[in-house]
């Protein structure tokens, strides 16, 4: 188990430094500037969660472990290619909210699906607030995305 809440938090650390990276560009409008950067401070905190979650017993124990971990390990590495492969600090709006839609709905996924899968209750509850502020995210920057076609 973990295994895979390292892998988790490593999957936030990452996409904290995607949005951080995406603010930085030259190329943004204030107010998507600081929607990226309030992103990754949501992030960074998904992490903190995460790690306060190492703390529970091994005895947290998921119905199917296996599945998870490749779940979570495929998620980790299309992140990681993301911030790696794309130059994220001269996206402009569009691009930095569609990207930020993608890892979003992915995230809110992959934490709906953990919620399911621990049998303890304290994991479970903290995986469907993951996937609530996930859905809070989408809408976030959909929202956005309204706002900049209108302007």
């Amino acid at each position: 188990m973990k295994r895979h809440i390292n892998i988790c938090i490593r999957i936030e650390e990452t996409a904290g430094k995607i949005y951080r990276k995406m603010a930085e560009s030259q190329c943004l409008c204030t107010k998507t500037r600081q929607a990226l950067q309030e992103l990754a401070k949501d992030e960074d905190e998904h992490a903190n969660q995460l790690r306060f979650a190492l703390r529970f017993p091994e005895n947290s124990v998921v119905k199917s472990l296996p599945a998870m971990l490749k779940q979570s390990q495929q998620l980790l590495e299309l992140a990681q290619r993301l911030l790696q492969k794309t130059d994220l600090n001269q996206v402009d709006d569009t691009r930095a909210i569609r990207i930020g839609i993608e890892m979003e709905k992915r995230f809110c996924q992959t934490h709906i699906a953990n919620s399911f899968e621990f049998t303890d209750q304290k994991m479970k509850n903290m995986f469907a607030a993951m996937a609530k502020a996930d859905e809070l995210h989408c809408q976030q920057l959909y929202d956005m995305q309204k706002y900049l076609s209108q302007s």
